[in-house]
Formats: structure tokens, C-alpha cells, sequence
């Protein structure tokens, strides 16, 4: 199975379950095609309008409550988001409405993956994006065919705010929060994510989502 059609089925598993992910009608994601430009809802999440149609680096989505914030001090705050991307990712898209446990061996377990780290959690806020974008797909150059949107920038900036704060309180609790919805403990990376990195490039080179991770030993 080539790299782009593992990437291709394990977004399209997000696809399917985008409706219960965003609370919206499911078919404005199961269509790929499906006009997103021209729903309100996904127009205010991702803070663009006719009259101002520019893709944001920090969407109202990744915000507590959709409210942006210029100094970015509530950003990732929709934490609950993220945690549905990461549990549908990594624990299988049914885990979203029920307890897996037994049945096919999940993402989580094959990557012997317990908790999130700076890289989980940014792989889920470009995923998160791209959902709501009208894209139809993700080019392995990074680049939004419909939207422009530089989602390898996205996903580096992420990473790189997520990094310098990973010890603040505020991130922390984001990362407790994340990991008992997610795994169902509430673990701390009190450590700092130093000593995860490698193992985080790993998974999201493993998920095949996105070919953002591939140079990322020289990061």
C-alpha cells in the first residue's frame, strides 16, 4: 500500500466521523466536494468571509470558546476538538461513541502511544483545519489546492508555539486534559517534551496523514 493511499484511507476515516467531530451535518465532510466555502458555521471556525477570504495561522477553531486571541494566550483552548481528532486517529474511529476494547489493534497500541505530545497535538490542529477547508486532499507538497492554506507551515508553527510552551501551566493542563479524554489518564509531560520528539515524528510519519514529519531529524 503506497504512502498516499494509507494517507488518503486514514483521513478519509476522519471524514466520516467529521460531523460528530464539529457537531455539524455529516455529509458537508463525507463529500469531499461538498461546498464548506459556503457554510457559515465552517466559515466563522475558520474565520474567513467573502469579503475577507484570507486563511488565518490561528483560525477562531483552535481557540478557547472560537474567540481569537491576538496574544495567542487562549490558543489550542478547544482542546475538546483536538481529543475527538486524536482518539478517532489513534484509538479508531468507534471510540468516539463507545469504549474500544478489543476488536483490530489500534493506531495507539501499534505505536505503543500513551500519551500526546507538541507533535500529536499540532498534527490534530492542521487536521482539524484541513476538515473544515474546502480542499479535497492533501498534495505532498503541503499546499492547499483550493484553499492556498501551507499546512507544512501550519503544522511547523504549531509545533514550534506548542514547544516553547509546553511547561506552562496552561499548555499542561491542555496536555491532562487531552490525555484522559484520549487514553483515559490524565498524564502530565511534566518532563518536557524533549525526550518524546523522535517518538512523536515517529507517529505522524506512521499515521501517513500528512508528509510533513520526513525531515524532521534535521529539525
Amino acid at each position: 500500500k503506497s504512502i498516499s493511499e494509507a494517507r488518503s484511507s486514514e483521513i478519509n476515516k476522519l471524514r466520516g466521523v467529521a460531523g460528530d467531530i464539529f457537531g455539524l451535518p455529516g455529509m458537508y465532510f463525507a463529500n469531499t466536494n461538498y461546498r464548506r466555502a459556503d457554510v457559515a458555521e465552517i466559515r466563522d471556525m475558520l474565520g474567513v468571509s467573502a469579503a475577507n477570504p484570507k486563511y488565518k495561522t490561528f483560525p477562531p477553531v483552535l481557540f478557547l470558546g472560537m474567540q481569537e486571541d491576538s496574544s495567542l494566550k487562549t490558543v489550542f483552548g478547544n482542546w475538546e476538538l483536538l481529543a475527538k481528532v486524536l482518539k478517532a486517529a489513534l484509538r479508531g474511529v468507534t471510540s468516539l461513541h463507545q469504549e474500544t476494547t478489543s476488536g483490530p489493534k489500534t493506531n495507539a497500541r501499534k505505536w505503543n502511544f500513551e500519551q500526546v505530545t507538541p507533535g500529536s497535538i499540532a498534527w490534530a490542529a492542521v487536521i482539524v483545519i484541513f476538515l473544515l477547508s474546502p480542499d479535497t486532499e492533501f498534495q505532498k507538497s503541503g499546499l492547499g489546492k483550493s484553499s492556498g492554506i501551507n499546512y507544512k507551515d501550519l503544522f511547523y508553527h504549531y509545533k514550534k508555539l506548542l514547544l516553547t510552551k509546553w511547561d506552562s501551566r496552561r499548555i499542561q493542563t491542555i496536555v491532562q486534559n487531552i490525555n484522559q479524554e484520549v487514553f483515559g489518564s490524565a498524564k502530565s509531560s511534566a518532563s518536557g517534551p524533549a525526550g518524546q520528539e523522535d517518538h512523536s515524528s515517529e507517529i505522524i510519519r506512521a499515521m501517513n496523514a500528512l508528509d510533513m514529519d520526513s525531515d524532521s531529524e534535521s529539525d
